[in-house]
């Protein structure tokens, strides 16, 4: 049986897009740049958590620019 997904608190994910935002502002693609925007609005704005699509997609982009 496949694990539950639990999404990790709002707070991780704040701390992954400050970093990207930190530390790879100039390099992310204009398709990185969008969603990192759209995931930022998501978390703050709406107070709504991620995805486990957009979860894993923002993982990605973490662990490729920091």
């Amino acid at each position: 049986m496949a694990d539950i997904f639990r999404p990790q608190p709002i707070e991780v994910y704040t701390m992954w897009l400050a970093a990207i935002y930190n530390e790879a502002t100039e390099r992310l693609s204009n398709w990185e740049t969008n969603f990192c925007s759209s995931i930022d609005d998501q978390l703050h704005k709406q107070g709504r958590n991620l995805t486990e699509a957009q979860a894993n997609k923002l993982e990605q982009i973490y662990t490729k620019y920091t």
